[in-house]
């Protein structure tokens, strides 16, 4: 077994209840690598401690005002990002007024806006906090057996359904083993409408399901006898591909995805994953750990304005601006609205530009083949490599000039009537 070395990481805990406090505090004694900083009924102290000290770990109490506790989480996320928030309080929190949201919906959601990473139900044990430590130890943790042999996680993300996200997570796997020569893993996360396996034709060994339910055995042998093998003269990509039925989904924790991911990332230089367009704790888990997210969007006004939405949260989850890359899809050169437009409005720089070709990517989807095999797909296939170079900083090497670079700057102000009304959107 390789060794590992335990993570040396303080927790602040601050509760109006001193049960919980004592049960919190039990569990940072018996967890190996865990100090107790203090403990506290008191916020204001209590983020003073914080302030002075930065621990790794804060635990919140959003039992008593989870409106004034929720401010005080979103204050802690955005001055302290490094520091990992841990909510507990009633099942429900009273927040939002539509009686169609499902409140544990709405409960998640207010929590991921303001930075809590995790929210624990009232009442827990010892064992629960311990297990919180476990979900987040392979960020707290270095096992030596690894060496080196860390890989990149990239996240290809959106919040609105439709606009080209698994297409673009296919071909940038295929082109990510192009240019590095390696193959690459290819996870599907989308639960409910997941595709990958059908824009590659391949036939699944075993899903993510199979390999949580045998992670304490998965290893790189398991994983090339396991996963399902897609192969061209120059790209070998190994798909982690959805579960058969919906509800087996349903069965999957967080700590399990966690968990495979990491033992992917350890065995691929590069793991793509293609998330759901809808947050919820499985996704945050992915994103987390995510290396870089490839926020995708197309040049429209409602797709503009979901893309302000989503880089709010993301900065509010503590995300920094390098690991989030915006790709334009489906770009149209010449179009009513351009690049700069959207870089001017979302106050983000454009990553990279994908053109739109309505034909070459749906025959590519309907016989279940990969972009550069499709007639007259040769020119799409050079940008996703281009793509794929700047990702592995083999920019000087073909890189197509579709893409925008890395240090991509905002462009100035242009003052214009449709630059005016983007403005307003941005206001609004």
């Amino acid at each position: 077994m390789p060794e590992i070395i335990p993570a040396q990481f303080s927790v602040l805990i601050i509760d109006s209840d001193p049960l919980v406090r004592s049960i919190i505090s039990d569990a940072v004694t018996a967890t190996p690598g865990a100090s107790l900083l203090a403990e506290t009924d008191s916020p204001m102290y209590g983020y003073e401690l914080l302030r002075q000290n930065r621990p790794e770990i804060v635990f919140l109490d959003l039992s008593k005002e989870p409106a004034k506790t929720l401010v005080l989480a979103n204050r802690i996320s955005t001055f302290f990002k490094d520091v990992l928030i841990i909510g507990s309080g009633p099942q429900y929190l009273p927040v939002g007024n539509d009686p169609q949201t499902d409140p544990s919906v709405a409960t998640l959601k207010a929590c991921m806006e303001v930075g809590i990473r995790d929210y624990m139900t009232r009442p827990f044990d010892a064992e629960a906090i311990k297990k919180i430590f476990e979900k987040y130890r392979s960020a707290l943790t270095v096992d030596e057996s690894l060496g080196d042999r860390t890989g990149r996680i990239l996240s290809v993300f959106s919040n609105k359904g439709g606009i080209g996200k698994t297409t673009i997570a296919v071909n940038l796997a295929l082109a990510l083993s192009e240019v590095t020569g390696k193959p690459v893993a290819l996870v599907d996360l989308n639960f409910q409408l997941g595709d990958i396996t059908t824009f590659l034709d391949v036939d699944p060994k075993q899903t993510i399901v199979d390999v949580a339910r045998n992670i304490s055995r998965v290893d790189a042998a398991y994983l090339e006898g396991s996963l399902a093998q897609f192969t061209t003269d120059k790209a070998s990509v190994y798909v982690l591909a959805d579960p058969l039925n919906v509800e087996d989904a349903e069965e999957l924790t967080t700590d399990q995805i966690n968990a495979v991911l990491t033992v992917l990332r350890a065995s691929f230089e590069y793991v793509i994953i293609d998330t759901t367009a809808s947050f919820d704790a499985k996704t945050l888990c992915a994103l987390d750990l995510s290396d870089q997210i490839l926020m995708v969007s197309i040049v429209n006004l409602p797709s503009i304005r979901s893309s302000q939405r989503l880089l709010n949260l993301f900065t509010r989850l503590g995300y920094s601006t390098e690991k989030i890359k915006l790709i334009l899809n489906r770009y149209i050169p010449d179009d009513e609205i351009t690049p700069e437009d959207v870089a001017e409005t979302v106050e983000h720089p454009i990553f990279w530009k994908i053109s739109n070709n309505y034909r070459v990517i749906m025959t590519a989807i309907n016989r279940g083949i990969p972009i550069k095999a499709v007639e007259g797909g040769i020119e799409m296939h050079k940008q996703f490599t281009g793509l794929a170079r700047l990702i592995t900083g083999r920019v000087g090497l073909g890189a197509s000039s579709s893409g925008t670079g890395s240090n991509s700057t905002l462009p100035q102000k242009r003052g214009s009537l449709l630059g005016g009304l983007i403005n307003k959107l941005n206001k609004s």
